[in-house]
């Protein structure tokens, strides 16, 4: 049966080792004037000392699971699990997963069909589709290399995600964790 293609970002899933997983987030700044939008499960890197949405090819990744600012209209705290765009004007505070053996599952692209010999291999992030305004939720996936001795960086793929309906093949769900995370470059 053929994967749907239906991205959702970099989703936690366990750790390296099988340590356990407490879900820790981290909090870091998001400037006031900041207008790119951001979902929950985007891979994100620091700029200046603010957070920022990362590009293909990036280091120093971490993902994105919400946002909490004071409302200006409410002035009371707002929390959401995606950032729309529209510059805050006021500090915000946003929620990472930085924690460098955090396993993640996401969805590979269409554009290499994933093999079993992609297992402990790298690969990037791509941003072919937009995130959901409605759910909040990415549409990250993993650019798999079309050779396993592609010089990628990004993530590594640790095996095929154990879930119903996920084939080897396109848009298969794949288990990973950051290569080039924040706290290790």
């Amino acid at each position: 049966m053929a994967n749907t293609d239906a991205p959702f970002g970099f989703r936690p899933s366990g750790k390296v080792g099988g340590n356990p997983d407490n879900g820790a987030l981290s909090e870091y700044a998001i400037k006031s004037d900041y207008a790119v939008a951001m979902f929950q499960g985007d891979l994100v890197k620091f700029s200046a000392g603010h957070i920022q949405i990362s590009a293909a090819g990036d280091a120093g990744l971490m993902v994105f699971n919400g946002l909490k600012y004071d409302d200006s209209s409410t002035n009371k705290p707002t929390f959401k699990n995606f950032f729309d765009g529209t510059a805050l004007g006021v500090q915000g505070e946003v929620f990472v997963y930085d924690d460098p053996y955090q396993v993640y599952e996401a969805q590979s692209d269409s554009a290499e069909a994933s093999t079993q010999a992609h297992v402990g291999t790298f690969a990037d992030h791509i941003k072919t589709h937009s995130g959901d305004t409605t759910t909040g939720i990415s549409g990250d996936e993993i650019d798999l290399p079309s050779s396993a001795s592609a010089t990628l960086t990004g993530v590594k793929v640790l095996g095929h995600a154990q879930t119903p309906d996920n084939a080897i093949g396109t848009n298969a769900v794949l288990r990973c964790f950051i290569a080039d995370a924040v706290h290790i470059n």
